[in-house]
Parts: C-alpha cells; structure tokens; sequence
C-alpha cells in the first residue's frame, strides 16, 4: 500500500513559499501544478515522506534562517527539507541552464526564438552552477532519505541529480519524472556537447523515468540511441553502463471536484458577472466569447492565436460584431530577455488587432486564479494551441468548469492531445496562423448539438481520472522494481 511505503520528494519548488511581511512571514501554496500533484500524496504518507526543494526567493532565503522551514511540518503533516543555495549560483543554474538551454532544449525552441548557438556563458553556468546544485539535491537526498525510500527527482531542473545518488547509494531505488515536453534529438542536441549526453546519463541514474505522454518518452528513447545506450523498444527500457533505466509515461489528471469548486467561489463568481455583463454593455450584444489562460511563454504559442483570431475577424464581419477574446496571461521569467521580448509582442500584436477591430480583445497581463476560472466557466471557444507542451492542464481545467458547451480548439503539440484530440477542433499545425484561424471558424460555426456533444465527452475525460491516480502507479511501478520485478504500467506505444 502507498501509505506504507517510505518516499522522498525531491524538486527544485517546494509545497510551500514564503512571504515577507512586517511582523514575520506568511506562507503560500507552491506555485505550479507540480505541488498539487505532490502534495496529496506526501500528506497520505505523512511522517514516511519528505520533500527536499530550495529556497527559491530571498523571502525563502531569510524565511530559512529564521527556522520557519522547521514548522512545515506541523502544517503540512510531513518534513519539508530546504537547501539554501546561494543567489548568484541559484540564479545560473536556474535562469541560464534549466529555463533557457533545458526549456528551450525540450521544446525544440531553437529556430522560433532564432537561437542559434550558447558561448562559454552558458556553459561556465552549467559546469559551476548547475551542476554543483544537482549534486547538493542529490547528497541531500542521501541524507535525508533512508536507503529502502523510493526518491522521486522532479523535472529538468534536476536531471542529472539521478546519477549523482546513484554514485552515493548505488542500490537506492531512483526515479526522474520530466514535467515538460521532451522533444528528442532535435532539440537535445542543438545544446553544445558534452551537454545532450551528460543530460541523458543523469537521467538514467534512475531506475524508472517517467514523462507525460508516450510521444515525450520517445523522445527520451531516440536520445538513448543517440549516445549509443541499448534501447528495447518494446519492453521501453534502456541499458547503459551497466544498468538498466525503465521508461514510462504517467498522463497527470486535474482534481476535477476541487476546481469545480473554487470555480464557484465568491471571487470567481464576481468576475463571472462582470464578464456575462460586459457581453452586452454598449453597441451589438457579443454572442461569441474566445478564451486563452496562459503564462507569457513562448511554446504556448499566443501570438499566433492572437494573429489567428485578427484574420477570422478580417475576413468574416458577422463574427466580427459578434465575437469577443478574453485572454487571461500572467508573465512568466522576466529576467530572461527572450520572455521579456515575448511579453512585449504579445502586447504588441493585441494592439494591432485592436486597431482593425476596437473592443475585440480583453488582455490581462498579471496573473489571476479566479478571474481565470470565472473566464473559464462562460467561453464558447477555448484556445490552446501550443507549439509543444508537457500536458497542459487548462485544456483539462477549462471542460470541467465550462457551463455553456464550449468546445475546445487543441493542437497537436498539447500532451493532453492524445486523451482529449478526439473530441476537440484540432489545429493541424500550430505553427500555421491561418490554420489555427481556420479552427477557430469551424468552432466558433458548430451546430449546438455538436458542441454539447463533444463538450461532455470532454468533461468526461478530462474528469475521469484524479491526481492519486497519476502516482499511485509510479510508486507501484517503483516497489516492483525495488522487488526486482519490472514495473506494471505498460510501455508507452511507439510513434
């Protein structure tokens, strides 16, 4: 049974983040879905779990030396370990190597944000930063962790922290799940050497890898190949140095009772309001409502949307006078240039399909949870078009709160394409503005049926299955291997 097992879990963000205040510090749940997957989990197992993370802010930092950390446990019914890593080095392995050549280097991003090579800048960053911080999550974790625990590394942030535990405790049974996208070759390998396989070597320091969606464990399969590891398609396991790594995909779901209900909160209702009474406040009243909620990142692909919805507009005035976007977007990164330059052409391209068509969109740049979901509850169209994406959970969130039978226009690139495709208005090419303009016609014309018959399908899937059951299964996978046995999930299909 889960609630037996011993986990550690360890990520670069925590379940918790502090917030300076004038008497002390206020703590708030982690940002990102990561922790609410997490959580419920470590709660069941209690005092048999640990969570190792950093300290990610200066309030973290400052929150840390006071000994706020200690008390974690009492509120969250497990320990809570924070490394306190200095800012400069934080900021190197952080910001230069996990969330630019890493994210850009698993979303395959090179051409589109037109970079074409990384300096001794970026690889000083990875020698002394990045990989000195893997090593101290992973001399943590042997610290931390008793030697039968299963340890969980979260993400890219930590991809060669696998291989430093393994060095530490050879017999520690060892598992790295990529949240991300996971291009493959093309991605991976536009990073400079010896970069694509000290990343693939870290990554098989564990007993089982895990990714969202089998197209991303491919992925991981082809750069096995590529350094020359004995890849059995089949059985989706890799042997390498003398070990054998398994390779799985584990679908994450959403908590769909617990969004349903802060969905019908007093805030979010409040906007819900505003918005169904702006649909009729001066000129034509709008029968059409697009929404997007997105962070400012380039792989989610917004300004393509927004250059979509501006040529349907151009080329249709019926939908012209009655069609309305509300984009929900929060920036994401600012201290790397690339997303600082993408947040300014969002706003850019909005205000050249603000010029053709006054009032047509409703931008807002900072980041809103209720408003989001209050958005979420009255769209007729929902847009999520990434070029690549780990899952996506808006394309999940957005059917189970809906309220009107909206229909959700998908691309191919979305991880939640392989459960939700099938009842979505698919967007054949999301690099194609007039593709994706092209789906949203065909959504925004559909017979009423149509849409509340693919509307409940979509509520149906994306309902059907809860966050216990995205990890349960990779600690059952786990114990087995810990066994000796190989893991019960199936491999994932080939592409």
């Amino acid at each position: 049974m889960v609630e037996d097992m011993k986990v550690a879990l360890v990520s670069n963000r925590g379940p918790v983040s502090f917030v300076q205040t004038s008497d002390g510090f206020d703590k708030k749940r982690g940002a990102g879905g990561l922790a609410g997957a997490l959580d419920p989990v470590a709660r069941r197992l209690g005092e048999n779990a640990i969570w190792i993370s950093a300290a990610t802010s200066e309030a973290d930092r400052k929150a840390l030396v006071a000994g706020e950390a200690e008390g974690l446990s009492d509120l969250l019914g497990y320990p809570v370990h924070m490394l306190d890593i200095e800012p400069e080095t934080y900021g190197r392995y952080y910001d230069v190597v996990s969330n630019r050549m890493l994210w850009f280097a698993n979303h395959c991003l090179w051409d589109e944000l037109d970079i074409r090579e990384f300096g001794q800048h970026e690889l000083d960053a990875w020698d002394e930063a990045y990989e000195p911080v893997n090593e101290r999550f992973a001399h943590a974790a042997a610290d931390y962790a008793d030697p039968d625990s299963l340890v969980l590394f979260q993400d890219y942030h930590l991809a060669t922290a696998p291989r430093y535990l393994r060095g530490l405790h050879p017999d520690q049974t060892i598992f790295h799940f990529t949240h991300s996208s996971f291009c493959g070759p093309e991605g991976l390998e536009r990073l400079p050497r010896p970069l694509p396989r000290r990343v693939i070597e870290g990554m098989l320091g564990a007993d089982l890898v895990g990714f969202h969606v089998p197209d991303w464990a491919n992925g991981f399969l082809d750069c096995c190949e590529r350094i020359g590891a004995k890849v059995d398609r089949s059985a989706a396991s890799v042997q390498h140095l003398g070990r054998r790594s398994w390779v799985r995909a584990y679908p994450i779901p959403i908590d769909a009772a617990e969004l349903q209900e802060r969905a019908r909160d007093q805030v979010a209702e409040s906007w819900r309001e505003r918005f169904l009474a702006d649909q009729t406040e001066g000129g034509p009243s709008k029968r059409h409502v697009i929404v997007r909620a997105d962070r400012t990142e380039p792989s989610k692909n917004i300004i393509r949307g927004f250059e979509a919805f501006g040529t349907v507009l151009d080329r249709r005035p019926d939908l012209a006078a009655t069609t309305r976007f509300i984009a929900c977007l929060y920036p994401s990164r600012q201290s790397m240039p690339e997303y600082r330059r993408y947040s300014e052409a969002i706003e850019r391209v909005v205000g050249e399909v603000q010029a053709r068509h006054p009032g047509s969109i409703e931008l807002f740049m900072h980041d809103d949870y209720d408003r989001t979901l209050a958005a979420l509850r009255i769209y007729d169209v929902l847009l999520v078009n990434p070029i690549m994406d780990g899952m996506n959970l808006v394309s999940k969130e957005g059917p189970v709160v809906n309220e009107v039978g909206g229909v959700l226009v998908l691309s191919r690139g979305a991880g939640s394409f392989d459960e939700l495709g099938g009842h979505a208005v698919e967007i054949s090419d999301a690099l194609d503005v007039d593709a994706t303009g092209e789906a949203l016609e065909r959504a925004l014309d559909m017979d009423p049926a149509e849409k509340a018959r693919r509307a409940a399908a979509l509520r149906a899937t994306a309902a059907a299955r809860r966050p216990a059951d995205w990890i349960d299964p990779q600690l059952e996978d786990l114990s087995e291997i810990q066994a000796g046995r190989e893991p019960v999930t199936e491999p994932p299909h080939g592409p």
